[in-house]
């Protein structure tokens, strides 16, 4: 395991046991409710991510970060690792407290649904063997296009329950992306390129020598808003 996913699951454990063991009510100031931009709590975006319901939702969402995180943090580093978990978990936060009106929400999942968003960026075609399907392995951007599909199908369907699928739903995007941009530069270099003016060809000392004689003889006045156009270019 490595160190980045060993400090955050030892800090995820040590938040559940200081609220469920110790009952230190850590939700009280830390989870994050729909309304937090109201009393300015930004510091909720971050102390959510460390705060969970109970042992089953703290188990799944540290298994999801120890079997996914790991070579997620060796592609990217683990400086951008730790980036990469904070901006999925805080991304997936606002897009909840956007699309919820009520309620509060707590868990690591947003996070680790940007390291899963990551993991399909950067292993697209690795094969995942799901424990509740052992013997059918699935190519990680088909799991996470599937699971992607059905979170946000939930979202679609309003606000309710005790999952937050829009947090879910905004931390992927946000891994995936972040992840594209980190292991392939060239994506965004070409993204960059394709809307930047595309510079014009020079223009030929021949073509000058030809509209310059033109105004010489006949005037300026004869020459063309594309002739003009060009000596502007050339004196430029």
């Amino acid at each position: 395991m490595t160190f980045g996913v060993q400090m955050l699951i030892v800090a995820n454990v040590a938040a559940y046991v200081i609220e469920h063991i110790f009952h230190f009510p850590l939700s009280a100031f830390g989870a994050l409710r729909a309304d937090w931009w109201t009393t300015f709590s930004i510091w909720q975006l971050v102390t959510y991510l460390f705060i969970h319901q109970g042992f089953w939702h703290l188990f799944s969402n540290m298994l999801g970060l120890y079997f996914l995180g790991p070579d997620t943090e060796r592609a990217l580093g683990t400086n951008r690792f730790f980036a990469l978990y904070f901006l999925s978990g805080i991304l997936g936060g606002l897009g909840w407290s956007l699309l919820s009106p009520y309620g509060a929400c707590v868990g690591a999942s947003g996070a680790v649904f940007g390291i899963l968003g990551a993991y399909a960026a950067l292993y697209p075609n690795r094969e995942l063997i799901l424990i509740f399907l052992p013997f059918f392995p699935i190519k990680a951007w088909i799991f996470v296009l599937l699971i992607g599909a059905y979170e946000f199908m939930h979202v679609l369907t309003g606000p309710g329950g005790h999952i937050a699928n829009a947090a879910h739903v905004s931390g992927g995007i946000a891994g995936y992306i972040y992840a594209t941009v980190i292991a392939r530069p060239d994506v965004l270099y070409k993204l960059k390129n394709k809307f930047r003016p595309k510079e014009k060809p020079p223009v030929s000392r021949a073509e000058i020598d030809r509209i310059l004689d033109k105004a010489a003889q006949h005037g300026m006045h004869t020459l063309t808003k594309t002739e003009r156009d060009l000596l502007k270019r050339a004196g430029n």
